[in-house]
C-alpha cells in the first residue's frame, strides 16, 4: 500500500468499478475497496482525508513495486 495519498485528479479506476465492494474495520473511518469476485484490494479512501487515495502499488499499471525503494511503517506511528 502507498504510504502517501493521491488526489482524485492522480487516480483513474480504469475498470472494474462495479466489481468492487466496500469493506469497513469497526470504526469505519476507511473505506477498504476490494474486488468482490477475487478479494483484491487496490486501494482505500477515509473520512479524514475525501477525496484522496492509497494504492496497492501492485495494482498499478507500468510500475514495479519489487524495484521501489521501501520505507516500512506500521500503520500507528507516522514517520
Amino acid at each position: 500500500m502507498s504510504k502517501h495519498y493521491v488526489s482524485a485528479q492522480q487516480f483513474t479506476l480504469i475498470s472494474g468499478k462495479d466489481d468492487l465492494n466496500t469493506y469497513h474495520w469497526g470504526d469505519h473511518d476507511v473505506n477498504h475497496h476490494f474486488c468482490k469476485h477475487c478479494g483484491i484490494y487496490p486501494f482505500h479512501d477515509t473520512l479524514y482525508k475525501p477525496g484522496e487515495y492509497r494504492l496497492n502499488l501492485g495494482c498499478v499499471d507500468n510500475l514495479e513495486p519489487r524495484e521501489l525503494t521501501i520505507t516500512y511503517f506500521d500503520g500507528r506511528n507516522e514517520l
